[in-house]
């Protein structure tokens, strides 16, 4: 299976029913499962049954966890909310290539990118039109 044992692979199955029910999709090949994230290697049908041949991918659980937390921190009024709003931006920056400085961010950029970015990774899919449209 691509190079990777099958001793590595962790085997996930679901009805179809149960797959939409409890499966948070990023895309096609990646889904998240009880605060878990796996990448699918091969995926099998066996009657109603789907079986997901699935690597754990602990790194992106790690992340996913550590954002959650230091956004559910921005939000909550305490005394250390100016340091995690420091480790938010810092942590934010390092996620991505940024040209800006930092110290010129606003916190309400910062909490608007932060959002928009989190609630963009577990919306349902959307399919755009196809480019160009059909000629009638």
């Amino acid at each position: 299976m691509r190079g990777i044992d099958k001793e590595e692979l962790v085997l996930l199955k679901f009805s179809e029913e149960e797959a939409m029910k409890e499966l948070k999709w990023k895309h096609s090949k990646e889904f998240e499962y009880k605060g878990e994230m796996y990448d699918i290697v091969k995926t099998e049908k066996i009657g109603n049954i789907i079986h997901y041949w699935c690597w754990w991918d602990h790194e992106e659980t790690r992340l996913n966890r550590e954002l959650t937390e230091l956004v559910t921190n921005l939000f909550n009024d305490s005394p250390q909310k100016a340091q995690k709003e420091n480790q938010l931006i810092s942590f934010y920056n390092s996620l991505y290539y940024n040209d800006i400085n930092s110290s010129s961010l606003s916190t309400r950029f910062v909490k608007y990118a932060l959002i928009f970015h989190y609630s963009e990774s577990y919306l349902s899919i959307i399919l755009k039109p196809t480019l160009p449209p059909p000629k009638c």
